[in-house]
């Protein structure tokens, strides 16, 4: 974001001037900090490493889950094959 050193203050990039000066003192402000108005910012490469992963809590808890149903299902057989057969 741009910031202008001589006012001490931070400027929307819709305040700079065209020509990149800070428009109350009208010294230059950091061009690279500028991008035009309505331009899309290039886009980030992003690797398969930099992508968040679940933590590992969470895969203990789907392991929990994943055992409790599966017991609760060996239950429902054990119920249904004693109250029908």
């Amino acid at each position: 974001m741009p910031w202008c050193e001589r006012c001490d203050r931070f400027l929307n990039p819709n305040t700079v001037t065209a020509e990149g000066t800070c428009p109350s003192c009208g010294r230059p402000v950091d061009a690279s900090e500028v991008r035009a108005v309505g331009t899309v910012p290039p886009p980030e490469t992003a690797s398969d490493d930099d992508e968040p992963r679940a933590p590992w809590h969470f895969w203990v808890m789907v392991v929990g889950v994943v055992l409790y149903l599966g017991w609760r299902l060996v239950e429902l057989v054990m119920w249904a094959v004693r109250n029908w057969l």
